[in-house]
């Protein structure tokens, strides 16, 4: 008796055990990931969790945090995740240009200072390791589900095929018997079919492409990209987890990393982890419907150059450049920068320079191809399958096309019809388009890239005045249908400020006037442009609008626009907030749970929370055993001791979990 006694108690403690496992927290108001160490020792730990800031939006400046809290039982109007920056990297592809990255030793001064990151090998582990811990996350306020989930753009690293099927692919799932893109499925291992297979390069194809004196010696090993040291000028070259050459920076000694870069960093050794992370994997699935955006990651070359297609501005066939195609499906790939050649001058041409810059040999594949945004295009087999945002038909998830399409988009109270691309934005290879997730909702995406740059760097965004004028039509249209207003877009206010070359495209609008780092700075205004013709001004000119949510500077922060900043004073008194979140593939990679809700007063609050993702803060003891989250863990680590990173990525408190409160009623009249 005392055995079965014994054996029930256990009992109960097991099943207390799954409970709690079943509570484990998928969000940081309940713990959160820091380095929490007296003196700190680089190395990541669970810490507490971080209750909201609660902000009223109005024109009065707030407290860096007030605390405060809603009252009663808000209702939740609709729940959703922001997803921003995967940049899922094919880092073994020859169309890289990591050798640029030698030159840039001040953290964060230089144009190409993220062209190489040690952690960039386990982006689709990380990409996997937040949809499992977002898959079934619920609102810490009211319990309710995720509704959908928005991607701010980078979603891909370099606008190859590959690096685009992996997040649909991630996102949507692969337990399926579905395929949508045979193309993918790893021709020198069968077994990985519908599988999320990390690696590039095909080896059967080696001697047939790249001929039987190649030089590539198979070691057996399915990583072939760039490690280790003996780089060129004060660097000396890149991360080797083996331990064997390390490069400037990426040690796990301390005091010398200080003495090569300026930073304390502890990168640590991972035996074998290059190998690791090219293993297939099986995806989860999101489980929820997902919409896209573009990032400039997406539609140009390691998100700067717009030279993969070429041809006429406006209408017509995207040209695909057939120099850049075929060193991204070839076999050489750059490792250092030639000795008198500028990082510009590389990588806006890295042909040229090839035979230069000591190349090692890499197995081709032409799943590497480059993709036009569009149809029509001239692109040649797998990109012929479509561009970037065809790609997003073939899908197993919902809905079809991820917005670029007309469909119907379910909530839990309202199914409404969804709008989809407008004419014009086809007509000119566009990627905006607007959709209502539920009745008294429009969600308005954007398409800020700018292509046409005709420098190398492209990387920050635009909004061209045919775009421009479809947005405040749609904003307008909104109002008079009785919808309040969320727009998307990759770039935020503060970046939304580059030229065009594209004669068609102008007026070219920026997001603001002034920049938020420095509010005595105004940007200068295109004399072919209204002085109100910023995002910001349109925003405050409609009292519809709530928050604009974008992603491209890889931090957290949580802006209000009060609409009286100057010089001049804004066209309109709508304070409205702008809400950006860290990226995926660098410190902290973290997620967002948006929730709006209606307060028992009847006006609108948004509530605003961070989530890490899956793989736990330290993955060398044992905390996780399984393989996805295991290299998830430790590229979490591996980032935060990135020394070109940024660790005040993660923000102040008023920029992780925040509640703002409106004055605006719901529903709202039309």
């Amino acid at each position: 008796m005392r055995r079965w006694g014994t054996m029930l108690v256990l009992l109960v403690a097991m099943l207390a055990m799954a409970a709690g496992a079943h509570a484990v927290p998928h969000d940081t108001t309940v713990r959160t990931i820091q380095d929490l160490s007296e003196p700190p020792d680089n190395l990541l730990e669970f810490g507490p969790g971080e209750d909201h800031c609660v902000f009223t939006l109005s024109l009065a400046s707030p407290p860096d945090c007030p605390s405060g809290e809603l009252t009663g039982s808000p209702e939740s109007l609709l729940n959703f995740l922001q997803l921003s920056d995967f940049q899922a990297v094919d880092e073994e592809s020859p169309a890289r240009v990591e050798a640029v990255d030698t030159t840039q030793r001040i953290p964060g001064a230089q144009p190409f200072s993220a062209a190489h990151r040690p952690q960039e090998s386990l982006t689709t582990q990380i990409t996997e390791a937040m949809v499992r811990q977002v898959r079934n996350t619920t609102s810490p306020i009211t319990g309710e589900p995720l509704d959908l989930a928005i991607l701010t753009g980078d979603n891909a690293d370099s606008q190859q095929h590959n690096e685009t099927r992996w997040f649909i692919d991630i996102l949507d799932g692969t337990t399926g018997g579905a395929n949508p893109d045979p193309e993918m499925d790893d021709p020198d291992n069968p077994s990985s079919d519908r599988k999320i297979v990390p690696d590039s390069g095909i080896h059967s194809q080696v001697t047939q492409v790249c001929g039987e004196d190649s030089g590539y010696g198979d070691n057996a090993s399915p990583y072939d990209g760039v490690e280790g040291g003996g780089g060129v000028g004060p660097d000396a070259g890149y991360w080797d987890p083996d331990g064997d050459e390390d490069g400037d920076g990426y040690t796990p000694d301390r005091e010398r990393n200080i003495a090569e870069v300026g930073r304390d960093v502890t990168v640590r050794d991972f035996p074998e982890l290059f190998d690791e992370a090219q293993q297939p994997f099986e995806a989860v699935g999101l489980g929820i419907p997902w919409y896209s955006a573009f990032g400039n990651h997406d539609a140009l070359v390691q998100g700067n150059s717009g030279d993969a297609y070429v041809g006429p501005f406006g209408p017509g066939p995207e040209v695909f450049n057939p120099g850049l195609d075929a060193i991204a499906r070839g076999c050489l790939k750059p490792t250092k920068l030639p000795t008198g050649v500028s990082p510009e001058d590389f990588a806006a041409n890295p042909g040229a320079y090839i035979e230069d810059s000591e190349p090692v040999v890499v197995p081709p594949d032409p799943r590497r191809c480059f993709l036009a945004k569009d149809r029509p295009n001239t692109a040649l087999a797998p990109c012929d399958t479509g561009g970037w945002i065809q790609q997003h038909n073939r899908t197993t998830g919902q809905p079809r096309g991820h917005g670029f399409e007309a469909f119907r988009a379910g909530h839990r109270t309202a199914p409404q019809t969804g709008r989809g691309r407008p004419a014009e934005a086809r007509l000119n290879h566009d990627g905006y388009y607007s959709f209502a997730p539920r009745a008294g909702l429009r969600f308005i995406v954007l398409d800020t890239i700018t292509d046409e740059c005709a420098v190398p760097v492209c990387s920050e965004g635009s909004v061209d005045d045919t775009q421009y004028r479809w947005l405040e039509n749609e904003v307008t249209a909104a109002d008079a249908a009785g919808e309040y207003v969320f727009v998307f877009s990759h770039h935020t206010l503060r970046t939304t400020r580059f030229e065009s070359t594209d004669a068609t495209e102008r007026p070219i609008h920026y997001g603001e006037r002034v920049d938020r780092n420095d509010r005595t700075q105004p940007r200068p205004v295109r004399p072919d442009a209204a002085p109100e013709s910023t995002l910001e001004d349109l925003f405050c000119r409609h009292d519809n609008v709530i928050a604009h949510v974008n992603g491209h500077e890889h931090e957290n922060y949580v802006l209000q626009h009060h609409c009286e900043d100057g010089p001049p004073l804004q066209a309109g008194r709508n304070p409205f907030v702008e809400v950006s979140t860290a990226a995926h593939i660098d410190w902290p990679q973290q997620a967002r749970i948006l929730e709006l809700l209606r307060e028992e007063d009847g006006t609108l609050a948004l509530a605003l929370t961070i989530v890490d993702h899956a793989g736990p803060p330290e993955p060398g003891t044992g905390q996780a055993p399984e393989q996805v989250l295991r290299l998830a863990s430790i590229g979490r680590e591996v980032a935060y001791n990135d020394y070109q990173g940024s660790r005040g990525a993660r923000g102040e408190p008023a920029d992780r979990n925040v509640i703002v409160q409106t004055d605006k009623p719901w529903p709202p009249a039309p």
